[in-house]
Formats: C-alpha cells, sequence, structure tokens
C-alpha cells in the first residue's frame, strides 16, 4: 500500500478535504433520501465522524473541515466514559459544532455489554433506548436527531433498515453499498485519496474517527498512549486503572504499557 495510506495527519487530511470537494456533492444524512434521487453533476458523499473517545479531538476535525468548506456529521454518545454531555466543555463542543452548520447525530451504544449481546435485532427494547438517548441529547442541543450509528455494530446491525426509531442508520444497505473507514487507525483499502479523485459509484459514505488524527503522524499505538497520557495526567493511580479498563471494554483496545 502506499505509505499515504497511513498518512493520519491534518495536512493530509486537508488534502483529503480539497479531493472531496472536486468530485462529490456533500450532503447531510438527514438529507437521505429526500434529495437522493435527485440528478447530480458529482457523486455523492456522507462524510461521518464517530465520537468516542475525545470531544478535543473531534472540534479539531470539524474546524478544519469549516475552513474547507466541509460540512459532515458528528455522532457522539450519550453514555461514553470519556466525556459527558453534561460537562461545560462537551456543550461548548456541540454549540461549535451547530454554528459551524454540521450535523449532530446518535452514536449508540447500549447500556451494558449483557444488553450488547443478547440483542439479536432492533428489537423495541432497542428502539426504545436509541429514542431515550436521542431525546437526552436533543434537550441540550435544542435541534432534532435525525440521524444514528451504532457502536461497534453487531453483525446482525450491518446493512439493516434504512430508519431505525424514525431515523437515518448510517449503517442500513443503501448507506453501506460503498463504504470507506479508517477504523483502528487504519484504512483496509489503502490510500484513500486515489479512491476519492476516481469515485466508482454513485454514493459513498466516508467514517473518520478523529482520535487517530494529529498534527504530526503517529502510529496507532502512540496515538491511544497519547491519549491515555493527556487524560490521566492528573488522576490518581486508581482512577487510571478505572480509565484504562474503561479504554479496553469501551473500544477493545489497549494503550501501550510503555511508560508504566
Amino acid at each position: 500500500m502506499n505509505e499515504n495510506s497511513f498518512d493520519f495527519t491534518y495536512s493530509f487530511y486537508r488534502q483529503m478535504l480539497s479531493v472531496i470537494k472536486n468530485n462529490f456533492h456533500q450532503q447531510f444524512f438527514s438529507q437521505f433520501p429526500t434529495t437522493f434521487s435527485k440528478q447530480n453533476s458529482k457523486p455523492i458523499i456522507f462524510l461521518r465522524h464517530d465520537v468516542d473517545l475525545d470531544i478535543d479531538k473531534a472540534l479539531s476535525m470539524a474546524r478544519i473541515e469549516y475552513e474547507n468548506g466541509i460540512k459532515s456529521c458528528f455522532m457522539v454518545m450519550t453514555n461514553c466514559p470519556f466525556y459527558s454531555l453534561e460537562n461545560i466543555s462537551t456543550n461548548t463542543f456541540l454549540k461549535e459544532l451547530i454554528a459551524m452548520n454540521h450535523e449532530i447525530g446518535l452514536h449508540f451504544d447500549f447500556s451494558n455489554s449483557e444488553e450488547r449481546y443478547t440483542s439479536a435485532s432492533i428489537d423495541d427494547k432497542t428502539v426504545e433506548q436509541i429514542n431515550s438517548d436521542c431525546e437526552h441529547l436533543e434537550n441540550i442541543i435544542s435541534q432534532r436527531i435525525n440521524s444514528i450509528s451504532f457502536h461497534r455494530p453487531l453483525q446482525q446491525f450491518l446493512r439493516g433498515p434504512l430508519l431505525v426509531a424514525g431515523r437515518i442508520n448510517a449503517y442500513s444497505a443503501e448507506l453501506m453499498d460503498w463504504y470507506l473507514s479508517d477504523s483502528k487507525g487504519m484504512w483496509r483499502e489503502g490510500n484513500p485519496i486515489p479512491l476519492l479523485e476516481n469515485p466508482v459509484k454513485n454514493t459513498l459514505q466516508l467514517l473518520v474517527h478523529p482520535i487517530w488524527w494529529n498534527s504530526t503522524h503517529q502510529n496507532v499505538q502512540d496515538r491511544l498512549q497519547s491519549f491515555f497520557e493527556e487524560k490521566t495526567k492528573n488522576l490518581s493511580e486508581e482512577e487510571t486503572n478505572t480509565f484504562d479498563i474503561n479504554l479496553s471494554s469501551h473500544l477493545s483496545i489497549y494503550r501501550s504499557k510503555k511508560g508504566n
């Protein structure tokens, strides 16, 4: 693979945004499928961010996109162990997203691991949880939540229905036909820029996780270690251990042990 496929700098991201502007028509999930049937001179792109770790990183991405004339959807969690919707910093983040005209969606996760692994389908109980989480977020931002994505989606939820709890499902079959993601800090298809320069289908969903990106390039282990050190620098040993446990259970990833 081209070495740029592992470039997670903001400079490289700006290159991606430039290619996106030249080759795609941007849409929000909330606009689908209303405008999907319209004739466009360019393929449609749905740019999505799952904010599952760090709102500071997400805000950096949002500002870069705003500066480059790009609008995207930031999927926010209501039960993330690393930020709270009630925190002033999170409220500031959400207000800035709205001011920059980005879309805010729900990044849904089950309340506990038992619910996750006993959910065979998107049943009434799951829909009830989604509605409750959406209402929580809606009360904070004073806007309706029109789109959702699933945190670490179960296999049976992939390529599911277009609407879940009356909201656009980012993992619906219609939105997964052409899908690129930087999950786990890598592009499985290699350098994304050639793919963005030569669209192969009429609709692309591009998932970018803010945690992997920085001013300078770092490998996955170093990026996670930097995140860990930044967030635990003023915590006690017990609080640090709790943070470490949350990190591994939240994303099934583990920080580097160096420096301990």
